[in-house]
């Protein structure tokens, strides 16, 4: 069957290569949307908040665990950590089965929104990895809606920031592949492009940035419409806290709740689930 797959791809190959590179239009309205700007550093208390979580499916329930962290750049933490290990049912609802993934990953959302809330007196800003605007958009099942009625809590506030490596989000130049694509080719300076969009009745003032030249661009979200002067007082705020162009917060607080394959097949043999049926293979990471 590879081989039918490979002759696909050949007859397929202008048509793949054209939406990837073709795009000189859409490179020019990147350059003419992006405002050069070289951020001042800002000294700022940041609390970066991640999640993580894995699991291994069973013969009829799975095992799973979770890791939160709010944490400052010296690596101490800002609020108490979250952890969780259980073995559960395979999740159901009114329209039959739900992956242990998402219902996992709606988990971790609201462990980061409990973890962003208990910060907020404690810092001037909260970086949360990941979108804002994707957690309202997700609403395949029902705990999505949930958490979409959670994260309501967030836009209240003008210290939580939504920070991003990547997206998959083509609102703001409408092309074929996502904005950050066409921003990261078009530019290499420092600068930024922003834009409004809604969230149902919010605002949310979305940055494309790059904070210092030839570093990877990243997407910052925020609750409400910012002027362009608040949005260069938070990259000026970013500037001095980031490596590589992104927070070193987030980075710490990634690798300190990443739960790996490794990690569970250790805690399944701690609690003596190693030799149950259907476990031998980590699913998630």
């Amino acid at each position: 069957m590879l081989f039918e797959v490979y002759e696909y791809a050949l007859r397929k190959r202008d048509s793949i290569i054209n939406k990837v590179r073709n795009a000189k239009e859409l490179l020019e309205n990147a350059r003419s949307r992006w405002v050069e700007y070289e951020p001042s550093p800002k000294p700022s208390m940041l609390a970066g908040v991640d999640s993580s979580f894995n699991y291994i499916v069973y013969k009829g329930f799975y095992l799973y665990a979770i890791a939160g962290v709010s944490i400052r750049s010296d690596a101490s933490f800002m609020v108490q950590p979250r952890r969780e290990v259980d073995a559960t049912n395979l999740p159901e609802d009114d329209k039959g089965f739900i992956s242990p993934r998402n219902e996992l990953l709606a988990r971790c959302i609201e462990v980061e929104h409990d973890l962003a809330n208990e910060s907020m007196d404690k810092a001037d800003y909260i970086l949360i990895d990941g979108s804002l605007l994707a957690r309202f958009y997700d609403r395949r099942h029902r705990r999505f809606i949930a958490v979409h009625e959670y994260a309501r809590g967030l836009m209240r506030s003008s210290k939580a920031l939504f920070i991003a490596k990547s997206s998959a989000s083509n609102t703001m130049l409408k092309g074929n592949l996502a904005d950050i694509y066409y921003f990261s080719r078009a530019t290499l300076d420092a600068g930024y492009a922003l834009s409004m969009q809604k969230a149902g009745n919010d605002d949310i003032t979305v940055v494309y940035a790059r904070l210092k030249p030839c570093t990877p661009i990243v997407k910052v979200e925020m609750p409400g419409e910012r002027s362009e002067q608040e949005v260069r007082g938070v990259l000026d705020m970013l500037y001095p806290e980031s490596i590589s162009g992104y927070p070193y917060v987030l980075r710490l607080a990634h690798e300190r709740c990443k739960i790996s394959n490794e990690d569970m097949l250790k805690l399944a043999d701690m609690l003596g689930l190693s030799i149950e049926e259907g476990g031998r293979e980590v699913l998630n990471e």
